[in-house]
């Protein structure tokens, strides 16, 4: 029997694919796939066999409850947040982790591309969805321009994307949610650019784990 997950490849997309190219994508895979020794096999440059999945970074994203989530229109659950996707962009989701759907907004000429390459192949995944949960504390994750934030206490009481062009930015979203949450005094776990968030947080918070 095979195991699919020594059979997948994980790549992560700025700026919501808007930055992509097809050769720069088949490129960044090809090295993904050499890394993980695991026999992937290829063809023609292109990844061949593999699941791909793909981690979409935009602040157009939405944590939504798998027992709420509308798989008919999953559009207005970002209309509804106010981050309504551009007109070159698509909507795309994520399969159900820890009962819960990621609803993002990704660039369309991407979209084209991995679809017609990987068909049913590629699955989608927002960093709000990586990563253990935890009895309290909070993940912050930071990759570009986009923050990730989640709050534990008893169950997740918080997940958002927020967009970040600068440290200030960082600093005034923590400050929002510790004067609700009172994030200062727990645990919190730091990914994506961990040296960045040290930096700014080391401050904050009493303990700060990188993964």
């Amino acid at each position: 029997m095979t195991n699919k997950s020594l059979n997948k490849v994980s790549i992560r997309l700025e700026s919501g694919g808007h930055d992509f190219s097809p050769s720069a994508l088949n490129a960044a895979l090809e090295r993904v796939a050499s890394s993980k020794g695991d026999g992937t096999s290829k063809s023609g440059g292109v990844m061949n066999g593999a699941d791909v999945e793909f981690v979409i970074h935009t602040h157009k994203t939405a944590l939504v409850p798998a027992e709420y989530f509308d798989s008919e229109n999953p559009r207005l659950e970002l209309s509804a947040v106010r981050i309504a996707p551009a007109s070159d962009e698509v909507v795309v989701c994520s399969g159900v982790v820890r009962d819960t759907v990621a609803v993002m907004a990704m660039n369309c000429a991407c979209y084209d591309h991995i679809s017609k390459t990987y068909g049913t192949r590629a699955s989608f995944l927002s960093p709000l969805q990586e990563g253990e949960p935890m009895d309290r504390g909070v993940a912050i994750a930071l990759y570009a321009d986009v923050l990730y934030v989640r709050v534990y206490d008893g169950g997740m009481r918080f997940a958002e994307a927020m967009e970040v062009a600068t440290d200030a930015d960082v600093l005034y979203y923590l400050d929002s949610i510790n004067r609700v949450y009172d994030i200062y005094n727990m645990y919190a776990r730091a990914a994506g650019d961990t040296q960045r968030l040290q930096k700014i947080c080391r401050r904050m918070f009493k303990t700060i784990e990188t993964l």
